[in-house]
This record gives structure tokens, sequence and C-alpha cells, in this order.
């Protein structure tokens, strides 16, 4: 059973370039299988999900759990191709398209007279789109539940501590963040995840050093890995790393250009109606990073 896989981050494809990796397969859904490998959480993905970091998507949107494929099987990776043996899966290689997924590598953005503006269609896309059990009420108007109220104490430290740089106090306070919340992901960590997102790519447009940039956003989410779940510890560090799936690299990118609104819209609103795999979390922690990082105070 061959499955052809259609992209693949460029950053895993980079490590499997150099050598062969082992690893199990850590859960199983229809959509995406997560393997647990020494370079970290790799995803194989149906073509009916965005391309995430360290992932492959294949070019067939059918169940993947068709293939009998089950939690502690062990997971072959090479150049060429990852392998099930126990349930005679694989995915070729061989003719999957690179995708870049790091931030770093954003060269042509740059501060917009309107961001403030462009920063409202995000909001509005959080605000369509919140769901009862996540922290959208942290950046929107509306009734915060038991979550925002675990992370909501801890906001103004998390600004400070980013505006200033305290590479100390960023690892502490995204300690204190990380696990909250319900599902696979924590909906905090995924919070956590934007959060770094935005401040990694305003940085970029700001002309910040790449290595001092790099040096906070491992360090807080070195500590937040520390206090969740495996999967989300695996989805913080690759944040950390500057790492974001290809619809959010899209977003920013537009956030931080001449690209028209409507683009913004459509992308923000792809990445928030995905509320169950907390895409309104992930855009509430962008949302709130860029406000309250650039020029040290929210955008009026």
């Amino acid at each position: 059973m061959v499955e052809t896989a259609r992209k693949i981050c460029r950053r895993l494809h980079a490590y499997l370039d150099m050598d062969r990796y082992a690893g199990t397969v850590y859960a199983v859904y229809p959509d995406v299988v997560y393997c647990s490998t020494s370079v970290g959480m790799v995803s194989i993905l149906t073509n009916a999900r965005c391309l995430m970091p360290f992932s492959i998507v294949v070019n067939s949107t059918k169940p993947l759990t068709r293939y009998e494929i089950a939690e502690g099987q062990e997971v072959l990776l090479g150049n060429e191709k990852i392998e099930i043996p126990a349930c005679e899966f694989t995915v070729d290689l061989s003719l999957a398209t690179d995708y870049e997924l790091s931030l770093g590598s954003v060269q042509a953005v740059f501060l917009p007279v309107d961001l403030d503006i462009r920063m409202r269609h995000v909001l509005r896309a959080i605000e369509t789109n919140a769901v009862e059990d996540d922290l959208s009420a942290l950046a929107a108007d509306g009734k915060r539940n038991a979550f925002c109220e675990t992370v909501a104490p801890h906001l103004d430290r998390l600004h400070a501590a980013f505006r200033e740089q305290i590479t100390a106090e960023c690892r502490e306070v995204g300690a204190s963040i990380s696990g909250v919340g319900l599902g696979i992901t924590p909906a905090s960590d995924l919070f956590l995840c934007g959060y770094l997102a935005g401040y990694a790519a305003l940085s970029v447009a700001l002309g910040r050093s790449r290595d001092r940039v790099l040096e906070i956003t491992r360090e807080t989410a070195g500590g937040a890995a520390a206090h969740t779940n495996e999967l989300g510890a695996a989805l913080l560090l690759q944040s950390g790393e500057g790492l974001v799936s290809e619809d959010l690299f899209q977003l920013l990118c537009n956030l931080f250009s001449d690209a028209n609104y409507a683009a913004i819209v459509a992308n923000a609103n792809k990445i928030a109606s995905e509320t169950d795999r907390g895409g309104t979390d992930l855009l509430t922690g962008v949302w709130l990073s860029i406000v309250h990082q650039y020029g040290g105070k929210p955008l009026e």
C-alpha cells in the first residue's frame, strides 16, 4: 500500500536528505498520522489538510485509518520514503515538492502603513469563528471561559518579557501558560504557537537580528514544552524554530506587505474556521503578539 507525497516541509526534507531515522506511530486520525521520531514529531497528512512543519501531504483525501496503522508501530524515515512495516504502508517522497515554512526565510516584507487595518481583519475572523471553549475572548469581545481566565493573568507578563527581550522571563511565562485547554493539543499551546509566529514575522519586518529572535522564541517554546503533552510540546518546539503552517505562512506574508485586504480576509478565515484544530486559538496568539509588540503598545 503506497501513498504518493504531494508536498513536504523543506526543513524535514533537509533532515531526510542527511540520514535515515526511526520512530513510532504516536496517534492515528482519518486525516493525519503523527509519528514520534528522533528528529521530532513528523505528521503524514491527507490532501484535505494544509502542510504543517515537519509534515508530508499525500495526494489522496481518503482516510488514513483505512491502512490499519496503529499506535506504537515502528516508523522508518529516509530520503525517498517513509515506511510503517507492520501494516506494509509506504509514503513515496520522490515526487514531493518542497515548501518553505520557516519565517526566517522571508525577505520581501515590511511594516505597511495600514497594519492596524490589516490586523482588524484578523480580529474579525477570530470574532466570526469563535467557539465556546477557545481563547478568542482574550482578543475579541465576549464572555471569558475558564481557559481564558487561566491564561489572562499571565498576558501582561508575556507582552513585557517579549518587548524587553528577557529570555529567562520568556521561558518562565511560557511554562505558566502552556497545557491549558481541551483536545489533543491544548488551546494555550496553539495560542503560544501563534504568539511566537506573530513575534517572528513582526521581527523580520522590523529587521531585528534573526539569531536574537530565535533565542527568545526557542527559550519560550522550551519552557512551555516542558509543561504540556507530547504533541503540544512538538508543535511549540517547531514554532520556536520559526516554523509555521503553510496557511499561516501565507497570512503573515500578506499582513506585512501590500497584499490586498481580500487575501488577508481569506487567509484569516481559512485558519480560524478550523476550530476543531485550534484555528481561533492560533490567530488569537498572532493578533495579541503583533498588536502588543508593535511599537511597544497596542495598535489604535
